[in-house]
């Protein structure tokens, strides 16, 4: 049976019938382990993100009204001393806006795959940020207890940006697939997964 049936869906510019989503993941799948592997690793960083935004924005946690004291809890443990801590215990609104952007960003482009090259950066350096606030907690012996996530976040990062994270069920290859990419060297380093 060629021509698609009246009650099933047809997929664009005429390539049949669309097959169930869940049936797509698994071709995909089985045509590139590795590729969907890194996908699957793109969006649970997308999670662990959307999840420290819901503590953000969740009122009972008081991430706002708090922020001061929190970052002056880092001016001891900062690498380098307490100064970047003061400074931020200084401005509390603009660096928790910034902070609370910064993680609705994470979160969006990678569960959805938006930006996908540019979240691995932005999300490296937030993370070497966090890393170096709380060095001394982290690396400290004695006192230290273990060596934190930021780590391994940036590892994970690296893996995301170097593996082609985005090359599936993303925005980004839609928008590249398709065409819709404008000024191509900055999509291609922005965007676009590998080809």
């Amino acid at each position: 049976m060629n021509a698609a049936s009246p009650t099933s869906p047809s997929s664009p510019a005429g390539k049949g019938p669309l097959r169930p989503w869940h049936v797509r993941l698994h071709e995909l799948w089985r045509r590139d382990p590795r590729g969907m592997a890194i996908d699957l690793l793109r969006v649970g960083m997308g999670a662990i993100w959307a999840l420290n935004l819901v503590f953000i924005v969740d009122p009972s946690n008081r991430f706002f009204p708090t922020f001061e004291s929190v970052a002056l809890s880092f001016a001891p443990t900062s690498l380098g001393g307490p100064g970047v801590a003061n400074f931020v215990a200084a401005h509390p609104g603009i660096f928790a806006a910034i902070t609370a952007f910064l993680t609705a960003y994470l979160a969006v482009a990678f569960l959805l795959g938006v930006t996908t090259r540019l979240a691995c950066v932005v999300g490296g350096l937030a993370s070497i940020v966090f890393l170096l606030t709380q060095w001394l907690s982290t690396f400290g012996v004695p006192g230290g207890t273990d060596v934190g996530p930021h780590p391994l976040y940036l590892l994970v990062y690296l893996v995301l940006y170097l593996g082609g994270a985005g090359t599936y069920v993303a925005v980004d290859h839609w928008i590249w697939r398709t065409g819709r990419a404008r000024f191509p060297r900055l999509s291609r380093w922005v965007a676009a997964p590998r080809e």
